[in-house]
């Protein structure tokens, strides 16, 4: 170790000299940083080789491996990664199986069938392509709805109101090990939001899509695009939120929600502003999912051009401020029928669910920046579903002519 040497020799000479000391010091941290974006510059073409994962890893079922990207252990905050990132070992130092169970934690561990634009096969288009009709490229007795759901993102509200409100039949796994029975209204009882759940949903997707249910609910994307085949097309939709306001509300919710799987009781020692200045903190996290790459891979507007394409062409867009026209929107979209006037209004402004009441940070402040940048990719993202959403009523208008409802 020549640099650690020579510090320590030059500590020894200026001893007695503390602002000396100081200021070598500082340097000493410089010679650091550069060293590491050194190594991180000649780690960019296996980087690169992640660009499009799929091309690799997406081959229709299990999880194949993806190449190693020897980034070295950086300094950190003393705080423990959240679970979806489990391991506190540099990705290099890995062992093959550690590293497929951390791809399999985050990206869930099953894999769709592509189209040849790279997009999920079995995922229909938001509209048609070309000049085929609607009707031509969607099967509205076989299709099934996909809600593709980001945490804390107005997610158990909708859910609600797909049930209580239009009446539609989901899977969750709500009562003990996985079956194939409605252990509650409208709930068959499968999981699909853990990746073990997704296994067996896998396994039984056939026999879930012949229960008779409506809508397929994953935090994962491809892992839940994964599961639908050329006889039951997904239908895909999200609601899309400030990715700041997500990680405000995670951090807070976290730490209490004891029930969760993804609980942190060591949070309760700790601010938010720890947790966005720690090296633990995963930022980018949609477009990580959508274009299949871990945390460790550093994104590119490569990446970032790649999920806006998914976005678009596979996934119609609510926004969480604006939940109303989200419900409107995703009513008339999908042909969805309320069981009684204002239900979904009164479950957006009367019953919300799985609210989190939590301190906010002051947009413009220090820590807000530090996360804006720590979120380049998803706020780029969220303001690209902005326009989405705003385009979208059009599409809808389109829809309804094509069923025979008129403009």
């Amino acid at each position: 170790m020549k640099r650690s040497a020579q510090v320590g020799s030059l500590f020894a000479i200026i001893s007695s000299c503390l602002l000396l000391a100081s200021i070598v010091t500082t340097r000493h941290a410089a010679v650091i940083t550069n060293e590491d974006t050194q190594l991180q510059q000649n780690d960019q073409s296996s980087l690169r080789r992640l660009v499009h994962p799929q091309q690799r890893i997406m081959t229709g079922r299990r999880l194949q491996e993806q190449p190693e990207t020897n980034l070295p252990p950086r300094p950190a905050v003393k705080l423990p990664p959240p679970p979806a990132v489990a391991n506190e070992v540099a990705p290099s130092r890995l062992n093959e199986e550690q590293k497929k169970q951390r791809i399999k934690a985050f990206l869930g561990g099953i894999y769709p069938h592509l189209d040849d634009d790279m997009l999920p096969k079995y995922l229909r288009d938001t509209m048609p392509r070309e000049k085929l009709s609607v009707m031509d490229v969607w099967d509205v007795d076989k299709d099934i709805a996909f809600f593709w759901h980001i945490p804390k993102a107005s997610g158990s509200t909708l859910k609600n109101i797909m049930n209580f409100c239009f009446d539609l039949k989901r899977a969750e796994n709500t009562d003990g090990l996985p079956s194939m029975e409605f252990k509650r209204n409208n709930i068959l009882n499968m999981d699909t939001t853990s990746p073990d759940g997704l296994d067996k949903s896998f396994e039984y997707r056939e026999e879930i899509f012949s229960s008779g249910i409506d809508l397929i609910v994953s935090n994962y994307f491809l892992a839940g695009a994964a599961l639908f085949t050329e006889r039951h097309r997904g239908r895909t939709f999200t609601i899309m939120r400030h990715p700041i306001e997500i990680a405000q509300s995670l951090f807070h919710y976290r730490k209490k929600a004891k029930w969760e799987r993804t609980y942190r009781e060591d949070w309760n020692q700790i601010t938010f502003k720890d947790y966005a200045n720690s090296e633990s903190y995963i930022g980018n996290w949609v477009v990580h999912q959508l274009t299949g790459t871990m945390p460790w891979v550093q994104l590119t507007d490569e990446h970032l051009e790649q999920a806006k394409n998914i976005l678009k062409k596979k996934v119609f867009v609510g926004i969480a401020d604006q939940m109303d026209e989200t419900v409107r929107q995703l009513r008339e979209y999908f042909g969805w029928k309320e069981k009684e006037p204002f239900c979904a209004f009164n479950y957006l402004h009367s019953n919300p669910s799985n609210t989190n009441p939590h301190p906010l940070i002051e947009r413009g402040s220090e820590t807000w920046n530090l996360l804006a940048k720590k979120e380049k990719y998803d706020m780029a993202l969220y303001h690209f579903s902005l326009e989405l959403f705003a385009g979208q009523r059009e599409m809808i208008r389109m829809v309804k002519v094509y069923r025979g409802g008129g403009a």
